[in-house]
């Protein structure tokens, strides 16, 4: 701990011996100086702020904002305590003397005065958020709480109004008004009046004769001595409302706002503001602010607006050159093309030469298009007419129902039949293998005597199975007549002696086929005929 406490204190003093020009630049020194610091008043003020969620400040792998946001937390909960505290010092003067500032050296004082704290903060939990609440209605003037107080006062007024005229009032003294000011101002005005009547009477005989003759026109002279019976009989009974107004009215200001703002755009209004200008109070300010803001924003609304704020202009309705100035927003219909640099040049070839070192090629695969459904089954019509009469129909589908050797063959019969053929000719071709060694003789049953046949037959490689017919070559199976060539080898006469051996084949061709169609339609006649 003293170590921690030795360290803030340097930090503390570094940053009181640094010039402030020093803050504007980024300094890690002093960064690191910052946070111890900040790190030693948090830990000297935590215990006399009980309410804090953090027994220490964290300072490592955090930056500024998250530091604010942790003191932060402890300043609300210390700030309430303190001022906690500074309202009871307040009401009861004599505990400040029993305070006692601990020394250095005096751990066990300074641990009581704590503990006084610590239980003195858990014993007014509840008070505290009542007098935190209350702040904010006094900083709040138009708080509901305040006007139910308000209203409860004022009923209580209105029901003890002799008694209160006769009392300090202090229920209802405010920073706007206090009981002993408006007494002594009130005995002043009534000395005022009554000494200063005459002078009053003089100077309205001095004023022009315009001034005198409106007055006896209207009767204003005449009635002037029930006016100031009126006044005195008004300032002998003035009240807190005749100054400040019904705290009730409070519920209703914009109402009261809006009438005083039609009240002020009078002439004879104006000339007392101007006259009671220096001595205005904070409301009658506040109400000048806010005419003047309103007549500046109508002002801005009838004078002409910027082209900029006057929706689609066209360049008639600019002026010249007005459009370079402004950072205009367009769209693009198409996408703009990407610059081509040195950098991305060369992230391009890399990535090529990677592919190709690697055998990566990922090339689109198209994806084959299935038809959602199959094709349909065509069905053929045959439009000939049956060869078999229906008798001859009868009578097979007869023999087929009682002969059930002679039925159709099903599809599994084929497959059998099928079978049978295939392991027959693998069958053959092992026997051959073995030169039939193992296979039964075949059963002859017509021998004939052959006189041609070598007397003795040379035993060969090959299988007994194979024939001669096999074994002879092309030569020996076919033999041309003459020497075989190519068109380019002909000579004249062989191509003449070629073109009419084609022609002749061509006739002879075409005379089988008019004999045959021929024949066609003689039996078609006699058919039909």
């Amino acid at each position: 701990m003293a170590n921690t406490s030795d360290a803030g204190v340097e930090a503390l003093r570094r940053l009181k011996a640094t010039e402030p020009p020093l803050f504007l630049a980024p300094n890690p020194a002093l960064s690191e100086a910052a946070r111890t610091a900040s790190q030693y008043l948090f830990s000297s003020l935590n215990p006399f702020s009980p309410k804090s969620p953090l027994d220490q400040l964290l300072v490592d792998g955090f930056d500024a904002e998250q530091i604010w946001q942790q003191i932060d937390l402890q300043t609300q909960p210390l700030l309430s305590t303190l001022r906690r505290r500074v309202k009871q010092l307040v009401e009861n003067p004599e505990e400040i003397s029993q305070l006692k500032v601990p020394s250095e050296g005096g751990n066990k004082k300074e641990e009581n005065i704590l503990d006084e704290w610590e239980e003195e903060s858990d014993g007014f939990d509840e008070e505290l958020d009542e007098e935190e609440e209350e702040d904010e209605e006094d900083e709040e003037k138009e708080g509901e709480g305040e006007e139910d107080e308000e209203e409860e006062e004022e009923e209580e007024m209105e029901d003890e109004e002799e008694e209160e005229e006769n009392e300090e009032g202090g229920g209802i003294e405010d920073k706007f008004l206090k009981i002993d000011e408006l007494t002594k101002y009130l005995e002043k005005e009534e000395e005022d009046f009554e000494n200063g009547e005459a002078d009053r009477e003089g100077e309205e005989e001095d004023d022009d004769e315009g001034e005198s003759d409106e007055e006896g026109d209207f009767g204003i002279g005449d009635d002037d001595d029930e006016d100031e019976d009126e006044e005195t009989e008004g300032i002998e009974n003035a009240r807190y409302e005749d100054f400040f107004g019904g705290k009730k009215e409070r519920g209703s200001k914009r109402k009261a706002q809006a009438l005083q703002e039609s009240d002020y755009s009078d002439e004879d209004d104006m000339e007392l503001d101007k006259q009671t200008k220096g001595t205005a109070s904070a409301h009658e300010k506040q109400l000048e602010k806010i005419q003047s803001k309103i007549e500046q924003m109508e002002k801005a609304n009838i004078e002409q607006k910027a082209w900029t704020m006057q929706g689609e202009v066209t360049a008639a309705k600019r002026p010249k050159n007005s459009a370079l100035e402004v950072d205009l927003d367009f769209e693009h219909n198409v996408r703009p093309a990407p610059v081509i640099t040195e950098e991305v040049t060369a992230s391009i070839e890399d990535i090529i030469k990677k592919r190709i070192i690697e055998g990566h090629f990922n090339d689109v695969q198209r994806v084959p298009k299935l038809p959602p459904k199959g094709p349909r089954e065509v069905k053929e019509l045959d439009d000939n007419k049956s060869k078999q009469g229906l008798a001859e129909i009868y009578e097979q589908e007869y023999v087929q129902k009682t002969d059930p050797t002679s039925a159709p063959l099903l599809f599994k019969d084929e497959q059998k039949n099928e079978a049978s053929m295939l392991f027959k000719r693998l069958c053959l071709k092992l026997d051959a293998l073995s030169h039939f060694n193992f296979a039964p003789k075949p059963v002859i049953e017509d021998m004939s005597i052959q006189a041609n046949v070598p007397a003795l037959a040379m035993e060969e490689i090959a299988p007994v199975a194979v024939s001669d017919a096999a074994m002879l070559a092309p030569e020996e199976v076919f033999d041309g007549k003459g020497d075989i060539k190519e068109e380019t080898e002909l000579t004249k006469a062989e191509r003449k002696r070629r073109r009419a051996n084609k022609k002749r084949k061509f006739k002879a061709v075409a005379v089988k086929r008019t004999n045959k169609k021929a024949q066609e339609g003689a039996i078609r006649r006699q058919v039909n005929g």
